[in-house]
């Protein structure tokens, strides 16, 4: 009840700024859009592993909320600020270092644009790494992926953007990968980011992404990332996104014979085929290798995971029944399963 009321006293004192902006007889005023989401789903692992392997879809036999979502903008002249807010398990799961209230803010920045296609931002804002996003309601996919479920999930920082035609710069500097606040009894080294896209309006997209830093842990993370989209048909089109990550020791981890450094890495194609106006099948294959335990999902092996999603669209409406199955070349999680069959059915509705 107190978050509802923050919320709601939020919004309507923002309102009230902007009436108050324009009954100041200014000629030019900003404009203000309003989006949102919600998500819920319901799964059931019909064979092997019970528990979660991938980001957000961890409850099992139970009817679960993903996520609420409301996002502000406001943009004045060349200037903008974005308040992106989230409310349930996925959006806690995506800020898992912050606490509180903090937990619900997805995205919070302010940018500046000086001349046309130079653009700079400043705050918290999601991931440029990867083909998945948080939102549910922008995927083919209802459950995510291994490279996405690795993250990083966030950046706080500075970025600068620019875009001519087609081609689209950004370098940036930020807290440590997920970090919006940095506690005082950890490392706060900064983290690079950058990334260079060509982009076409049909739907063609190349991505090359990169994140590197020292982490809260004192390790040294570097991660390569890229993305293709290709749009096939005007029914069909390819995705596919592939990640290497390069992680150095903890400073209070022993070294073997010198060699500091070790590797995870996984790629995944996507598939989306539209079938008529309202249904579009879309089909993910991923294999992910993580032989020296590293990164979040610690496999000490690797896996294969294969997922068909059935979307039925009526306008915001979608309806997602999905079939997903993993197989892992060693015992997850210390269990004797080596794999999972799992099916779900999801609701995400768009405003």
């Amino acid at each position: 009840m107190k978050l509802k009321s923050w919320l709601l006293g939020s919004i309507m004192l923002y309102s009230g700024w902007v009436s108050a902006q324009d009954s100041t007889g200014e000629k030019e005023s900003g404009h203000l859009s309003v989006h949102g989401n919600v998500d819920l789903y319901y799964k059931n692992v019909f064979h092997g592993l019970q528990g979660p392997t991938t980001s957000f879809t961890g409850k099992n036999r139970g009817f679960e909320l993903g996520m609420a979502s409301l996002q502000l903008a406001y943009q004045y002249k060349k200037t903008g600020v974005v308040v992106d807010l989230g409310f349930g398990p996925r959006a806690r799961d995506f800020a898992y270092t912050d606490e509180g209230i903090m937990a619900a803010v997805k995205q919070a920045y302010v940018y500046y644009e000086p001349i046309q296609g130079l653009k700079f931002s400043a705050g918290s804002w999601a991931t440029h790494i990867g083909y998945e996003l948080l939102d549910p309601a922008l995927n083919a996919n209802y459950s995510m992926s291994y490279l996405f479920s690795t993250g990083p999930f966030s950046n706080t920082g500075v970025k600068v953007e620019y875009v001519k035609g087609s081609h689209h710069l950004m370098a940036g500097i930020s807290n440590p990968t997920d970090y919006r606040h940095v506690p005082d009894s950890v490392l706060n080294n900064k983290t690079i980011i950058a990334r260079y896209s060509y982009e076409k309006e049909n739907g063609l997209v190349l991505a090359l992404n990169y994140s590197g830093g020292k982490q809260v842990d004192t390790a040294n993370v570097q991660q390569l990332d890229a993305v293709l989209s290709l749009p096939v048909s005007s029914a069909i089109s390819l995705g596919w996104n592939g990640s290497i990550v390069f992680r150095k020791k903890k400073v209070s981890e022993a070294s073997d014979n010198g060699n500091d450094w070790r590797h995870w890495w996984g790629q995944a194609v996507y598939l989306k085929a539209q079938l008529n106006a309202k249904l579009q099948l879309a089909v993910r294959e991923e294999y992910f290798t993580d032989k020296d335990a590293i990164s979040v999902i610690p496999l000490g092996g690797n896996v294969w995971s294969s997922t068909a999603t059935l979307s039925y669209r009526e306008g915001p409406f979608t309806f997602m029944p999905e079939l997903r199955w993993d197989h892992f070349s060693h015992p997850y999680g210390g269990n004797a399963h080596q794999g999972q069959v799992s099916g779900l059915m999801a609701v995400t509705y768009q405003f």
